[in-house]
């Protein structure tokens, strides 16, 4: 396959439909097969077995069907037989009393009756034949599902080599103008806060649960999937059922007394935990480095050309505007843009320097970027990100990526126990993974002037040192995918939990933590509302609700960088490597291999 080269990068719709998607889509088949072939799965013993499952599992599904009337017949004749025997008695004892003429209740009840009874036969036989039926049944089911877990267990050698990087990895395959690290390691986490001013250590309410890191042409970005918890107002409804007596008219000129009965709602707002998961990007490079603006989505991915075009117009008079205040000003802090239709579709007139806006967004970085938001050709996915600029780092936050699972998709979720399937799953999965983050990266590829500034550690190869191993996203990251029992604290009621980590020390390549659960601790408690009713007095309505007050669990932690894959890993414990530190230092069987992070919880565990 022809190498990518640098000029590709500065059309990336172009690149990602006319060689990126195929591309990509091949190296996952080839992956797979090569996966398949290193571990030596036998793709024949395993269609053998699925063959069977499949044969079982029709046969199976006919016999059912054919029961399922079987049964309907069954419970029919069962129904006719009981109304005739029903109605037979009747009309026999009522020929008896003289209800009807002894002729007509005896001549027809009793045929009637004999009849119902007749029909006994065929309602056994078919109840004789719904058994065997099951039982057929039951043995197909048998021998599908013995087939299928025969089927599976020659694949278990093939998902015994799944890794949680396996799409990161052939994206640098395919492009290497696009760099995915294993890990976030502490030199890329160094670069970025060294040189760029990133800091990922965030504060108690957000947690990361996954990071992936990678490069531009060498300048570095960092996806974050964090958990995040916030307060927000809780509505509590109670009610209070009353009752009163009142004197009414009786309409012949008296009264009468009468008990009225309402029901009281009252409600009360108190705050609660809420938890959400937030994805961003984020990338640092230097060129524009005194520029900052934000723009956020339009709502073009609903419009048709003539919508877009009148909200062009109208979007192009509101620029005159602001051209024009600026001018009267004097400070000609606000310049436009000959290209109306980039500046209505990008939105960013919160900008703070014209100069190095302009250099930024080329002509061919607004057709770009124009080409992405509109979405013609329904390659990607429109206009559905948050881009903002803040000097020398860059936040993308897209709508598609909230909800996708494409960067820390468990493995696990892979598995099938037909190879067929199973390969499907896996390129389907590199697929979708490609798509999602190749159109987090494309507002930022749309700009030639950042591909063409490279940093001088890119080009010189320099490189950060440091202290610890791991950097404090993968501590939290890899905490986050241990039991969360293992680190709450056991009066938490709140739905969700933030663990944060911290550093403590080194020994050799193995960090020592201390994991921090943030949750919160409730309290019941009764609010009583007074609320009027309809007998013109104020109840006190008590409405139930919790208070929530913070509370926190220290946990130690261990983790380290083994700097293997998983199968490396797997022989180096198998061999005794990490066996005596284990049982040294591991405090339960909880023990985690994930993007060559190696964790589990110290037996210290006295910290509250």
């Amino acid at each position: 396959m022809e190498s990518f080269k640098e000029t590709e990068m500065l059309e990336p719709i172009s690149l990602y439909e006319s060689r990126l998607k195929d591309a990509f889509h091949q190296n996952a088949i080839d992956r797979f097969e090569e996966m398949t072939k290193a571990a030596k799965t036998n793709v024949d013993a395993n269609q053998a077995f699925c063959k069977i499952y499949y044969e079982e599992t029709a046969i199976a599904d006919r016999l059912a069907k054919k029961r399922g009337w079987y049964i309907f017949f069954l419970v029919l004749m069962i129904i006719l037989a009981a109304g005739m025997t029903i109605a037979g008695i009747i009309m026999s004892l009522q020929g008896a009393n003289g209800a009807l003429s002894m002729g007509i209740g005896m001549g027809v009840g009793i045929p009637v009756t004999v009849v119902s009874f007749i029909l006994l036969f065929p309602i056994i036989r078919l109840g004789i034949k719904i058994g065997q039926l099951t039982t057929e049944i039951e043995e197909h089911r048998a021998k599908a599902e013995k087939a299928k877990q025969d089927a599976f267990n020659e694949l278990k050698s093939l998902f015994h080599s799944y890794e949680w990087n396996m799409a990161a990895s052939l994206f640098t395959k395919t492009t290497p103008l696009i760099q995915l690290d294993p890990v976030f390691d502490v030199e890329k986490y160094q670069f970025l806060h060294d040189k760029f001013g990133y800091d990922a250590y965030k504060g108690k309410d957000m947690s990361t649960v996954f990071v992936q890191s990678g490069a531009i042409l060498g300048n570095p970005f960092v996806f974050e999937k964090n958990y995040v918890q916030y307060m927000a107002d809780h509505q509590y409804s109670g009610t209070l059922t009353i009752t009163w007596t009142e004197r009414v008219s009786d309409g012949k000129g008296g009264y009468r007394t009468v008990t009225r009965t309402q029901v009281l709602t009252a409600y009360y707002t108190a705050p609660e935990p809420n938890y959400y998961y937030d994805t961003w990007l984020i990338y640092g490079n230097e060129a524009a480095p005194h520029l900052s603006f934000s723009r956020y989505p339009t709502k073009v991915n609903g419009m048709t050309d003539k919508q877009i075009d009148r909200y062009v117009t109208k979007f192009d008079k509101k620029l005159d505007k602001m051209v024009e205040k600026s001018v009267n000003k004097g400070d000609g802090n606000f310049t436009r843009l000959h290209n109306e239709e980039f500046e209505a579709l990008f939105n960013a007139l919160d900008r703070d320097n014209n100069v190095e806006f302009n250099l930024l967004f080329t002509p061919l970085a607004q057709e770009n970027m124009i080409k992405l938001l509109r979405d013609d050709k329904n390659v990607a996915f429109g206009d559905d990100f948050i881009f903002k600029k803040r000097k020398v780092l860059n936040y993308i936050k897209s709508q598609h990526m909230q909800g996708s699972d494409s960067l820390d998709r468990n493995p696990e979720s892979l598995f099938h126990f037909d190879w067929k399937v199973a390969k499907e799953m896996f390129v389907n999965y590199c697929d979708k993974y490609l798509k999602d983050v190749f159109f987090d990266l494309a507002p930022l590829i749309s700009i030639p002037l950042y591909q063409q500034h490279k940093t001088t550690e890119y080009i010189y190869d320099e490189k950060f040192k440091f202290a610890h191993n791991v950097t404090q996203a993968e501590v939290e990251s890899a905490a986050n995918s241990h039991p969360i029992s293992l680190f709450k604290h056991p009066a938490t009621r709140s739905l969700g939990v933030i663990l944060k980590g911290a550093y403590q020390s080194s020994n050799n390549q193995n960090d020592v933590c201390e994991i921090t659960a943030h949750s919160f601790s409730g309290t019941d408690r009764v609010a009583y509302v007074p609320t009027l009713g309809g007998d013109g007095r104020m109840h006190n309505v008590p409405v139930r609700w919790v208070e929530y007050n913070p509370i926190s669990k220290v946990t130690p932690f261990i983790v380290s960088d083994t700097k293997k894959n998983k199968m490396e890993y797997e022989s180096a414990l198998n061999a005794g490597e990490f066996n005596q530190m284990l049982n040294t230092f591991a405090r339960s069987s909880d023990i985690l291999y994930k993007k060559r992070i190696f964790s589990f919880v110290s037996k210290d565990n006295n910290k509250k």
